[in-house]
């Protein structure tokens, strides 16, 4: 009867998302992402968490769309007495080669700075994120107008388990707001479903679904993504 709950309950949220996809007069595709990640406690509640993703497009074709590498580095505000360890700061740096319009990959280095509050509700816990992150491209490579780029990104979360259970559904949405000046305004949108599993004790795998809407660009795109993540904690 548990497991009937979490395959009802997961089809149920797919069934809520899909008419975002299906806007008309959008640019669409169809994705998929594979990824792993490892994460490792090092000192005073200091956690590094290093990631690798591969992300394919083009209706989940052999188009590699990008590959990131990232690590970033975790740790609660603990000097802050009232806040316990809700509240947390982190640091961010990543690489990515991606795949461009004009047919050849170039190289994209991210850094990022992070405020993340969280709080628990009975069995869900609500949180949210603030991140500023800025991505620079290798000129070398290519010619870009802007560059780096700087965006504020905003995420809300909730997390929901029942007592007892493998089983962890997770629904977020987070906003990027491109930031150029007296010009900075939102052109994305991302909203992530997913259900994690624990295998055992330090090991879990994620399987989720993913819709990036493009706003105010110039060939605007719904993606729609299906994924899996392997995750090893220590």
């Amino acid at each position: 009867m548990r497991y009937q709950f979490h395959i009802v309950f997961s089809f149920l949220l797919l069934a809520l998302a899909l008419p975002s996809f299906a806007q008309s007069g959008r640019n669409k595709d169809l994705g998929a992402i594979v990824g792993m990640d490892y994460t490792v406690g090092l000192w005073r509640n200091v956690e590094m968490e290093v990631e690798e993703e591969l992300r394919f497009e083009n209706y989940g074709g052999a188009h590699l769309e990008r590959w990131l590498s990232s690590v970033a580095f975790d740790a609660p505000l603990t000097f802050i007495p009232w806040m316990g360890n809700r509240l947390h700061a982190g640091i961010q740096l990543g690489y990515v080669r991606h795949h461009c319009d004009e047919g050849y990959f170039d190289n994209r280095y991210r850094y990022g700075l992070d405020l993340s509050y969280f709080e628990t509700v009975q069995r869900f816990k609500l949180s949210y994120r603030t991140r500023f992150l800025s991505t620079y491209r290798d000129e070398r490579m290519g010619n870009y107008r802007v560059n780096p780029k700087w965006y504020w990104r905003n995420k809300f979360q909730a997390v929901y388990q029942m007592p007892a259970s493998r089983f962890k559904y997770t629904l977020s949405t987070e906003f990027f707001m491109r930031l150029r000046g007296d010009d900075s305004f939102i052109d994305h949108l991302r909203t992530t479903f997913s259900v994690n599993y624990r295998i055992a004790r330090r090991q879990s795998i994620s399987g989720f679904l993913r819709m990036d809407n493009e706003f105010q660009v110039k060939k605007p795109f719904d993606r729609f993504y299906l994924g899996v993540t392997y995750h090893l904690k220590y």
